[in-house]
């Protein structure tokens, strides 16, 4: 019981899955903060682009 104990703890083949699970997790984090920082951006553009087109129709 004592070796499987000391085994156990020395065994570090679910660390290499808990850092990419983890690195997973910050990646797709930052893809989500920063697409909804663009998102901001491109619908203010968008409604612009559509202020813009409604002027030049009316005219």
């Amino acid at each position: 019981m004592k070796n499987w104990v000391i085994n156990f703890i020395n065994d570090e083949r679910g660390a290499e899955s808990i850092e990419l699970g983890v690195t997973g997790a910050i990646v797709a984090g930052g893809a989500v903060a920063g697409l909804s920082a663009v998102k901001g951006k491109v619908q203010e553009k968008q409604d612009e682009l559509v202020d813009k087109l409604d002027e030049s129709t009316a005219s």
